[in-house]
């Protein structure tokens, strides 16, 4: 009978499960969603519990498959970033956690910018101030909910919470703890003069631990809750993004993953922290020891193509209904009978504003060199290579600061177009790796469950065994003026437009 590892990813809308043997072969998975609360237009909060509650639901779904509990010899936990949860004495949560796409926290990040000022958030943390991140949020509580943070004996992350739920350790990894604002990553410990500064004393925060450490086993509760065997070694985990990368295996320099789905998530191996003096691009701990990711979030990029369905796409929706196939199958073929550049026509993905490397919020979506003659299929092929043209742009300002990146190994819905695909490789003229397995998150956090209990010596080790490489697209020469034209023309168009009011 094979061995098994079981992987826990608790994302943003819900909790994926999904055991693996030790090389890398997904056996038996379930998904199930939890829901947000807004109390306020622009807060979002989730109840911890229900974490929890889905987390046993999917495992219990899994094992009625017929595998036995017997043969899983470790668990991993890998999460949706920056969301915080105060728990008391008992582990139990004490208030809702506030989510990563909470945006209350703009007073905090005000009082951080005047008290702290941004270039030495940047210099200890990597990070820029935005809501986005834990301190800001702690910061809240500390100022709206004083009773809770009086109270609260931790303040945990959503992997810190599983793993406590799982193990009764409270500790997080160093992929996580650098996305809080609160982590130096120079000296891979939390910052004493940024938690003296903010108040927020250091016993209230997990121990940091290096991901893939067999931290604990699983309590007696915990098996009896989810079904698996009592002592099974529970192993440290990661942020999803970070295990993302090491799930399609970056893991050595030259190396880079891009997650295109809403947006697209561009993390650069690196083997030092690397600061941009711009905060165009952040650096945080990577899940592989002593190393780090350069980091870049382009907020609206699958979402332009889905406006584009949703919206201007009624035939091409009409057709994939008659046909019975995805309407993104219809868009990208009609965008493949345009030649490469749209013939003229130009697209600015930014729908929601401007991530990394620009990070201008008042920045909207354009399209550009119209004429008479374009048709629909111009507008969804502008789309494929504008997004191609920003991933471009974060990866340029990666090479500026001593990134040399051979190749980009890709996640996400975009891969399962093929000219998308071909696109970017065109564009960015580097290789573009496919994988076997879409759900490269979940594989990340198997990888490190199989070095935490000594399957592998080395994280690299497992993940070059356990990550399984499907296609290597080239680019293509002749298409090679036409994007470099085409890409210059559209940094000339954003830099147009970029301090144009639109409201």
């Amino acid at each position: 009978m094979d061995e098994f590892v079981l992987a826990i990813d608790v994302g943003t809308t819900g909790v994926r499960s999904i055991f693996y043997t030790i090389d890398g072969k997904p056996i038996v998975s379930s998904y199930e969603e939890f829901p947000s609360q807004f109390p306020q237009p622009s807060w979002v909060e989730q109840d911890a519990n229900l974490w929890w509650n889905t987390v046993c639901t999917t495992i219990k779904r899994c094992l009625k498959s017929g595998l036995s509990s017997e043969y899983v010899i470790g668990i991993s936990v890998t999460n949706q970033r920056e969301t915080v949860v105060p728990v008391d004495e008992n582990n139990h949560p004490i208030r809702n956690a506030i989510v990563w796409q909470d945006r209350r926290t703009v007073p905090q990040c005000d009082w951080i910018h005047e008290n702290l000022t941004s270039d030495t958030i940047y210099s200890i943390t990597g990070l820029t101030i935005d809501p986005y991140f834990t301190a800001p949020k702690l910061l809240w509580i500390k100022r709206h909910d004083e009773s809770t943070f009086k109270k609260a004996h931790k303040f945990l992350l959503v992997h810190d919470f599983i793993i406590s739920k799982l193990s009764g350790e409270y500790v997080t990894d160093r992929s996580n703890a650098s996305r809080t604002m609160l982590f130096d990553i120079n000296k891979s410990d939390w910052s004493k003069p940024l938690l003296e500064k903010m108040g927020i004393q250091s016993e209230k925060l997990p121990a940091v631990k290096i991901a893939g450490t067999k931290i604990g086993e699983l309590t007696a509760s915990a098996a009896k809750e989810i079904g698996l065997k009592e002592g099974t070694p529970v192993v440290l985990g990661g942020g999803d993004q970070q295990c993302a990368a090491l799930g399609v295996g970056v893991v050595r320099s030259g190396m880079t993953k891009s997650t295109t789905g809403t947006g697209t998530f561009i993390l650069a191996y690196s083997e030092d922290v690397l600061l941009d003096s711009l905060k165009r691009v952040l650096c945080s701990c990577h899940v592989v020891p002593n190393a780090y990711v350069i980091e870049s979030s382009i907020f609206t990029t699958g979402s332009a193509l889905r406006w584009f369905r949703d919206n201007l796409g009624y035939r091409e929706r009409t057709i994939a209904e008659e046909l019975g196939v995805d309407p993104y199958e219809v868009l990208t073929e009609g965008a493949s009978e345009v030649s490469p550049g749209s013939e003229g026509v130009l697209h600015i993905p930014h729908f929601v504003g401007a991530g990394a490397p620009h990070w201008n919020p008042h920045a909207r979506a354009i399209f550009a060199g119209l004429a008479l003659g374009h048709s629909r299929k111009h507008l969804i092929r502008a789309i494929l290579e504008g997004v191609s043209y920003e991933i471009r742009t974060n990866l340029e300002v990666m090479n500026e600061i001593g990134l040399s990146i051979s190749e980009v190994r890709v996640t996400g819905g975009a891969t399962r177009s093929n000219l998308w695909m071909q696109i970017q490789s065109d564009i960015l003229n580097l290789p573009i790796v496919l994988t076997e397995l879409e759900e490269a998150t979940a594989l990340g956090a198997a990888i490190l469950a199989c070095k935490g209990v000594g399957v592998f010596s080395s994280i690299p080790e497992a993940a070059e065994e356990m990550v399984k490489p499907r296609e290597r697209l080239l680019p293509t020469e002749q298409n090679r003026e036409v994007y470099d034209k085409a890409y210059s023309r559209y940094q000339m168009l954003y830099s147009s437009i970029k301090d144009m009011s639109w409201d």
